[in-house]
């Protein structure tokens, strides 16, 4: 007989219950943009509640909350940033995260809203709060992609940064919706030709949020890619969380149908969630899979190897893998 010995200690589910708490705070302070406030030196709840147009009673709960999660200090009766919120969560600064896909506030609402109802598509076997994207109206998805934009356009900042798109001649963000992240490799490569693909439906929203990024120069063109091929090719074309929506065989599909569209020699750049082959990490990565049921039932479940399978199946090699700043996964190839 094995000895017995004192029970396990209950750490790991005590973390993940309390860490809801800090993961609250946290959020509501991005979402009200406590972070710039208090930049601007240390502050009575007094005064941040002056910033935030509420109660002072509201402001010190918060602060205090903010504390507790180790991303503000007090001193007194003073709060203030800890050096590391001043760094990355003051807007302006160079090295703000609040675009970054798992610390932006309007995504991480979704992530919240749509969390918590999870539970819910189990018992019920499908999505309960499914995104259609050709049913909803025009002002809906202008409101939706609008909100996703300023993540669009740091993938855009992060991707100009990394390549060199001056070396194309043209240039597709497929399914692009807000425009926001070609808008940002226009204003790095203004002598590429770029162009945003997506559904009927959706490109009126493009165009409509491209002329406000005074971006007029970029075609905006239909295009199912379940459908078919394009009516036209490119050298480089980007498929931002496009693929990560689809099922296994609409995924084969569009990937099927955009190599086609893309010239010989000519690159592909998925960016969004990527999974390692495991199936267990990255966290935030195998999270969001779990969470995505609620909106799309029937999508995929991609790790880096299912990617792989699916470019090489159309023609592309030189396949390789990595994560840019802004938290996007991204693999790219070059079509043989």
């Amino acid at each position: 007989m094995s000895e017995k010995g004192p029970p396990p200690r209950p750490d790991t589910i005590m973390r993940h219950s309390t860490s809801l708490y800090s993961s609250i705070a946290f959020f509501v302070g991005t979402q009200l943009d406590v972070f710039t406030i208090l930049d601007e030196g240390p502050m009575i709840a007094e005064e941040v509640a002056a910033a935030l147009e509420t109660k002072t009673h509201f402001a010190e709960r918060l602060l205090n909350a903010l504390v507790s999660a180790e991303v503000v200090e007090v001193d007194g009766s003073r709060f203030s940033n800890t050096p590391e919120s001043s760094h990355y969560l003051v807007k302006g600064k160079p090295g703000y995260l609040g675009e970054h896909v798992t610390v932006n506030p309007y995504l991480k609402y979704w992530m919240f809203e749509a969390g918590i109802k999870t539970a819910e598509t189990f018992r019920k076997g499908e999505a309960v709060d499914s995104f259609d994207y050709e049913g909803l109206p025009f002002d809906a998805l202008l409101g939706t992609f609008r909100g996703t934009m300023p993540v669009a356009v740091k993938a855009g900042e992060e991707l100009a940064k990394r390549f060199d798109f001056g070396r194309y001649a043209t240039v597709a963000d497929v399914g692009g919706a807000s425009g926001g992240l070609m808008a940002s490799l226009a204003k790095a490569y203004p002598d590429v030709r770029y162009t945003v693909t997506d559904l009927p439906s959706v490109t009126p929203v493009a165009e409509a949020l491209l002329k406000e990024q005074g971006m007029t120069d970029v075609d905006v063109v239909e295009w199912n890619v379940l459908e078919g091929p394009c009516g036209r090719k490119f050298d480089a074309v980007i498929l931002r969380a496009l693929v990560q929506v689809f099922s296994p065989e609409h995924a084969r599909e569009a990937v099927k149908n955009i190599g086609a569209s893309v010239n010989t020699g000519g690159s592909i750049f998925v960016l969004g969630h990527i999974m390692d082959d495991s199936r267990t990490s990255p966290v935030e990565e195998v999270g969001w899979y779990l969470i995505n049921l609620n909106w799309e039932d029937e999508a995929g479940y991609y790790a880096e190897e299912d990617y792989r399978r699916m470019l090489e199946e159309v023609g592309f090699k030189d396949i390789k893998r990595e994560n840019l700043p802004n938290g996007d996964g991204l693999i790219h190839a070059v079509k043989a």
